[in-house]
């Protein structure tokens, strides 16, 4: 890997940031003329002269006393901090500990979503390619088909339905005792793991079958390049050119799919989490915009921005890895 290469991706990644931050605190504020106006309260029995004292502490309570480049450089000021602000939740909490406190459940899902598509996509795409044509093959073809009608919420309500209030196997919705009760005890562990079914389950089987027609469709198209046949030609065992020559370069376009998927690993199961109230990120998000929460909303579209980014960033050095080259302009030599 070229350190050149290296240090420009990691420029465009900071300046990209950059640019985040900025649409991240003038887009809240465009076509409104009073940003404070949402916070002020009920003016009740209270005269204009005593109600207009209490707007103008209201303001600069929440900081729009100033002009909005002065707010934005204060805001600025507040990330090289590390402070995403403060929520209009009551008791004032800061914006990054409610995040800390709804990212690992979030990740719970996410995680498990992840691991279960990717290992079970590869297995199956792979023995598809290998049996080309065959049951397995066909199989593949034809759920992939199935698949861009059911999206993953359908499945979720479809799954709730049945297997949580029809049979019982699942609880339908998370269990209200799941979070407070968690203490890192095996019987913890057991009743996360019965709650995040449902969920990893409605994620997982789309997940699956779109990594197993990716690899299915990389693993067809490199075995048929040249340097495949020249290996054959040379008496390599098959089981040397599938795995150290086919796999290898099929995994390229696998890479990109896995980085795609990396940037919404956090942000990619709102309606999952709403579906089955699971107390993650998606809920939190969808919390502060019911209740004009900015500071909030701000900060989860921050990290969640942020998130994106390194994983685009990761998923960029790592593709130069598996192919030495990979270009800074993205070509090959």
């Amino acid at each position: 890997m070229r350190k050149g290469y290296v240090l420009e991706r990691i420029l465009y990644t900071v300046f990209i940031f950059f640019i985040v931050i900025t649409l991240n605190f003038f887009i809240p504020r465009i076509g409104v003329e009073d940003p404070a106006e949402r916070y002020y309260p009920p003016q009740g029995n209270l005269t204009d002269t005593e109600y207009s004292i209490i707007k103008q502490l209201t303001r600069k309570q929440y900081g729009f006393d100033v002009s909005g480049w002065q707010q934005y450089l204060r805001y600025l000021s507040q990330l090289s901090r590390g402070d995403l602000g403060t929520s209009l939740q009551a008791g004032s909490p800061k914006v990054s500990t409610l995040i800390a406190q709804r990212l690992p459940w979030t990740l719970v899902l996410s995680l498990s979503n992840m691991l279960i598509s990717v290992t079970l996509g590869l297995l199956l795409g792979t023995s598809a390619a290998w049996n080309r044509g065959k049951f397995a093959d066909r199989a593949l073809m034809n759920a992939s088909t199935v698949m861009t009608a059911l999206p993953a919420f359908f499945l979720a309500l479809v799954f709730s339905l049945y297997m949580g209030f029809e049979w019982g196997w699942f609880p339908a919705y998370t269990e209200p005792d799941m979070v407070a009760s968690f203490d890192w005890s095996w019987r913890a562990i057991a009743q996360v793991a019965r709650n995040a079914a449902l969920p990893v389950i409605s994620m997982s089987i789309g997940g699956v079958i779109s990594y197993a027609q990716g690899t299915r469709n990389s693993v067809i198209a490199v075995s048929q390049e040249d340097f495949i046949t020249t290996a054959r030609a040379k008496g390599m065992s098959t089981r040397t050119v599938k795995y150290r020559h086919v796999l290898r370069n099929a995994m390229l376009p696998i890479v990109t799919s896995l980085g795609m998927s990396v940037s919404g690993l956090i942000g990619g199961s709102v309606v999952i989490e709403q579906i089955f109230n699971w107390n993650g990120m998606g809920t939190l998000f969808l919390t502060a915009n019911n209740t004009n929460d900015y500071p909030l909303m701000m900060g989860i579209m921050l990290f969640l921005s942020s998130f994106a980014l390194l994983a685009n960033l990761m998923t960029d050095l790592l593709y130069s890895l598996l192919d030495p080259r990979v270009s800074a302009g993205g070509g090959r030599r």
